[in-house]
């Protein structure tokens, strides 16, 4: 397929199933990893929402204070781990384009860095998903396409997964939180969650596609389950890894009307 029809095509999908942002969401943002370095600091990877607050006159701010406060508690509360006193943020927005709706929470955060840039600083990536179920493609392909989504898949979560890493082992003068997401904190941040805790922890897709779920409150947009379902594929085939690549059983749909 061309790969202009595939790009336009997984556009309108994610125009489809775009779910619009919401405030800041405490039970959004997870721990996701840790590195010790050799300089005494330690390093953080968190996944969370959108970070916004909306003001009782309905302006949007970055709740800087408010993120930091999350990060601290959500960290202590799920594993005990208390966060230094002070760190360096590197926010990542994942993003599809962006779309229209997404430009305020965008200009919102790049605004807010820029004028306080001793606070961390901002990036954006972009997230899109994959239009290729794998549980349709021929047995006979399946090693071809996976080990070679690096060519094809737009999100390039090879290499993403690295950078994410890197930026862990990286020393700097202050610790090192990492954050990101997206809008919902649930489908693009889903996808890539998935990805990281396969490569670096070692879980399985159901596993990890789980946790999504139980995060989220829902399924998963199919396109980023596929994503992340094309990337547990290459690292059986590519590195070596031995992991159960099967789609997990969705959440039930009585989950999927809660809103979060």
């Amino acid at each position: 397929m061309n790969n202009k029809i595939i790009l336009l095509i997984i556009v309108l999908i994610t125009i489809l199933n775009f779910v619009k942002s919401s405030d800041l969401s405490y039970r959004k943002v997870h721990l996701v990893d840790s590195v010790e370095l050799a300089n005494g600091n330690t390093n953080y990877f968190f996944r969370g929402n959108q970070p916004t607050q909306t003001l009782a006159n309905g302006t949007k701010v970055f709740p800087y204070d408010e993120l930091v406060e999350f990060l601290r508690n959500s960290s202590l509360s799920e594993f005990g781990v208390k966060l230094p006193e002070q760190f360096y943020i590197i926010d990542i927005k994942l993003i599809s384009g962006p779309l229209p709706s997404e430009l305020p929470d965008l200009e919102l955060e790049q605004n807010f860095f820029a004028a306080n840039p001793t606070f961390g600083e901002f990036h954006t990536n972009q997230t899109w998903g994959d239009i290729i179920d794998p549980q349709l493609v021929p047995q006979d392909k399946l090693e071809e396409y996976a080990s070679t989504i690096s060519s094809w898949s737009a999100d390039k979560l090879p290499q993403r997964m690295r950078d994410y890493h890197n930026i862990l082992l990286t020393e700097r003068e202050l610790p090192t939180v990492l954050y990101v997401h997206c809008e919902c904190g649930c489908d693009r941040t889903g996808e890539v969650m998935a990805s990281y805790v396969m490569k670096f922890k070692g879980w399985d897709l159901p596993k990890a596609l789980e946790w999504d779920f139980a995060i989220a409150g829902r399924d998963i947009n199919f396109s980023n389950r596929w994503s992340a379902q094309w990337y547990c594929l290459y690292l059986n085939y590519v590195e070596k890894y031995k992991l159960d690549c099967n789609q997990p059983t969705p959440p039930p749909k009585s989950l999927i009307s809660i809103n979060y």
